[in-house]
């Protein structure tokens, strides 16, 4: 009688070694994996779309390159409207400088208080103790003399148009690779998706092929399906937030509503986040808290809406994923990918 042999069960300081090495793999080749988990999460949003073309009698390639197109024209367009209005408040800062500083000044206590008085003596205090004793020298006869520092003044050198484009477009290179990268992924992707899962089937072995090829499409359809709806959420949230602040006449609604539908992509603090800035500009242009307090009830009832009603009704009561496990995966992709981990942790 043959016993059957005990499968080799890999100890705990191997898998650690695994783990490790994926780790690490991860971290030093993020400039390839980033990019390629980008184009991943793009192809699974954008696969219902081009399904939709080809089921209008359009090519699986001119249907991708529409998509591709139209995707591109969009992005391009609205951050053309994005960095306008951000030059638009670099170039009034100073004009809110005045009003955020009396804001801020009417936080203070009065200075007449028994708190005011300490501050003010504190302050006077600390001028007298970092004041450095000034250098004398005595003069033929015999005088102290107070020696004044030289001014100097340190200019560069003028710049020509060569180094003036390079240093305007230097920070944008990796991110514009970074850019292409992706697009070109995501186009491969769409366009042999079919080849793709075969190839990932045949790793799983020959004598699973149906099952394997019905559990990936199922996944494959539920992902997209996820993505879809997570992006048609973000959008009009970003949408409705952009939209009241239009009414209460908060400046750059458009830019406030296009960072809101981004930054929630983050988990827990990306909604915060949008706010903080719109809330800070109406500080910073309106006297007074109204507007901000405004800005907060919006995005409190925005929250409660979305957050409670529209979301369990698409994604259904939960996602299976507990809030443990989004908030440790959120630190774990932060800090091995850096912001782009953030986004795509959940």
């Amino acid at each position: 009688m043959v016993r059957p042999t005990n499968p080799v069960i890999p100890s705990k300081s191997s898998l650690f070694v695994v783990l490790a090495l994926a780790i690490a793999a991860l971290y030093f080749g993020r400039q390839i994996f980033i990019p390629l988990a980008l184009a991943l999460v793009l192809s699974f949003l954008l696969t219902p779309v081009v399904g939709l073309l080809e089921k209008a009698r359009l090519g699986r390639v001119p249907a991708v390159l529409v998509v591709m197109v139209l995707g591109f024209a969009l992005t391009a367009g609205l951050a053309w409207e994005v960095a306008g209005q951000l030059l638009d408040i670099t170039g009034h800062i100073r004009d809110y400088k005045a009003n955020l500083e009396e804001t801020i000044r009417s936080l203070h206590p009065p200075n007449n208080g028994a708190i005011g008085q300490a501050t003010a003596t504190v302050r006077e205090l600390n001028k007298e103790l970092s004041a450095a004793p000034a250098q004398q020298s005595h003069d033929a006869n015999g005088t102290p003399r107070t020696a004044r520092p030289l001014p100097v003044q340190v200019t560069a050198p003028p710049t020509n148009l060569v180094e003036d484009l390079r240093a305007l477009l230097g920070p944008l290179a990796g991110p514009a690779e970074t850019a292409t990268i992706v697009v070109v992924f995501t186009a491969f992707m769409l366009i042999k998706r079919e080849d793709l899962r075969n190839r990932l089937i045949r790793l799983g072995g020959e004598g699973r092929l149906t099952v394997m090829t019905k559990a990936l499409d199922d996944a494959s359809q539920r992902l997209s399906r996820y993505l879809l709806l997570q992006f048609l959420v973000n959008t009009g949230y970003g949408l409705l937030f952009g939209l009241g602040l239009y009414f209460a006449q908060i400046p750059h609604a458009l830019l406030w509503g296009i960072l809101a539908a981004l930054l929630r992509l983050i988990p827990y603090i990306g909604t915060l986040i949008a706010t903080a800035f719109p809330v800070a500009m109406a500080l910073a242009v309106f006297p007074g808290w109204q507007h901000a307090l405004i800005i907060v009830g919006l995005f409190v009832i925005l929250e409660a809406i979305v957050g409670n009603v529209v979301e369990p009704w698409l994604y259904g009561a939960h996602t299976g994923i507990s809030s443990i496990a989004i908030l440790v995966a959120a630190v774990f992709w932060s800090v091995l990918w850096g912001p782009v981990g953030l986004i795509l942790s959940t």
